[in-house]
């Protein structure tokens, strides 16, 4: 049986979840602030990240990708330990072009280790999930190939939206697709904006008030989760755990006992979401 590790990005949030797996490497994006750069989570965590926005409200940060010669480096690494094959998840292509890094890396490893790159078409834990689910059918004795397979069929399995407190930095970062229809009134709305199958983040509705911006996305959840039979839910958030235990709390209601992953939005999609976002997403695990 193959020896197979997983690569995933950081914004896929596994390092507030579990890195607990010797087969599991997380391949840094670099955050931008004041022309200085960190990487994520190893020299800028979510909460530190999210405390100096609340400090500087006309803050602008950026975010980069991770280099190839890191990648190298990691693919060389994990194959001096016996590794055949590796499969690397990434943010969504529409959100970053790490992905293309990745599959440069690919073309261009002059090593022995198989590499199977993987466009998420996710950002956050949902793109986190993947590598999680990556690294359960490893255990299970699942080839790489299969494992591929399975990813890009359950990769658009799921639906993902979240509210944003503010529209000041997704604007000012070019990341959100049609925001000229919000520009005009971007401070005084709170917009629930979801993850389409193509993985881009397109906007949904317009809503003035955040209360009523996360009833009306509980609402759409829990009609959309009315036709799935097995279900994972996705909770995230930038600091604003009222709104995030909120949507728990109705999901709760009608499935108190369903199965959830939970994590902060990292400081590289955080420097388009803001302070404030919450989002929720499901997979939908039915055969």
């Amino acid at each position: 049986m193959s020896k197979i590790a997983v690569i995933s990005t950081s914004t896929g949030s596994l390092d507030y979840v579990s890195t607990g797996y010797d087969n599991l490497r997380i391949l840094r994006m670099k955050l931008i602030i004041n022309e200085k750069v960190f990487s994520d989570y190893v020299e800028m965590t979510a909460s530190d990240f999210y405390n100096r926005l609340k400090e500087d409200t006309s803050l602008v940060p950026s975010s980069s990708m991770p280099s190839i010669g890191e990648l190298y480096d990691m693919l060389e690494e994990l194959e001096k330990k016996g590794f055949e094959d590796v499969i690397i998840t990434t943010i969504s292509s529409e959100l970053s072009g790490t992905y293309s890094i990745c599959l440069m890396a690919k073309n261009q490893y002059e090593g022995n280790i198989n590499i199977h790159v993987v466009d998420s078409l996710n950002a956050a834990i949902t793109e986190g999930f993947l590598s999680l689910e990556a690294i359960r059918l490893i255990e299970e004795g699942v080839s790489a190939k299969e494992i591929v397979e399975y990813l890009k069929v359950l990769r658009t399995k799921r639906k993902q939206y979240f509210m944003v407190d503010n529209l000041r930095l997704f604007v000012a970062n070019g990341r959100l697709s049609g925001a000229s229809g919000f520009v005009g009134s971007m401070f005084k709305i709170k917009p629930i904006l979801e993850v389409n199958d193509a993985g881009k983040i397109v906007s949904l509705e317009k809503i003035r008030t955040q209360k009523k911006s996360l009833a009306r996305m509980a609402d759409i959840v829990l009609n959309d989760l009315e036709k799935v039979e097995k279900f994972i839910m996705i909770y995230i958030s930038s600091e604003n755990l009222d709104g995030l235990n909120y949507i728990k709390s109705r999901v709760t209601e009608i499935y108190p006992n369903h199965d959830f992953i939970e994590a902060p939005i990292t400081p590289v999609i955080g420097c388009h979401t803001g302070v404030g976002a919450v989002g929720v997403a499901f997979f939908d695990l039915s055969k």
